[in-house]
């Protein structure tokens, strides 16, 4: 009998710690079935979707739990099968305060999950301003139309430029 379950995670990286989380895994007869694994400077965040033998998912468990420099939780995957699609926007516009937060009230009020985003703010100094640029991974009910949410976050200011990718 199989076991599937997320284990999410965050604290200090090291070189291996992937590779030793991956090994322990396939050692007790599990595997990946889905990772998001992100870096910051010298951090990592992951959340992983697994499947091990119920025999085993508790070795599993007590090897990541053991990472000192981790902190690490559990949970049961739950079987969804809600229709959905997925899609990516690139959005720019020059930066503002709460631009995350408006985006994100869009999403939220329209029913789309953010799966991930990739943003960054770039200072422009010949004005001494700076531009917000993003990448969405966003997962939207099957009847949801990715070019009127567009126009939706295009609407927060003139200079927002929504691009589906």
């Amino acid at each position: 009998m199989k076991s599937v379950f997320i284990a999410a995670f965050v604290g200090i990286s090291s070189p291996d710690l992937i590779k030793r989380l991956a090994s322990v895994t396939h050692e007790e007869g599990g595997k990946w079935l889905v990772s998001k694994v992100h870096y910051l400077d010298a951090h990592i965040s992951a959340v992983i979707k697994i499947e091990v033998p119920t025999s085993r998912k508790k070795a599993v468990q007590d090897y990541f739990s053991s990472q000192d420099d981790l902190i690490v939780t559990f949970s049961d995957a739950l079987e969804t099968i809600v229709e959905h699609q997925h899609t990516r926007l690139k959005v720019d516009a020059e930066d503002r305060a709460g631009i995350v937060n408006d985006i994100s009230n869009i999403l939220q009020k329209e029913s789309i999950e953010l799966i991930d985003m990739d943003s960054h703010r770039i200072g422009v100094p010949a004005n001494g301003s700076s531009v917000f640029t993003a990448t969405l991974s966003l997962k939207l009910p099957i009847s949801a139309n990715i070019n009127d949410l567009a126009a939706e976050i295009e609407a927060l200011s003139e200079d927002m430029v929504v691009t589906v990718i």
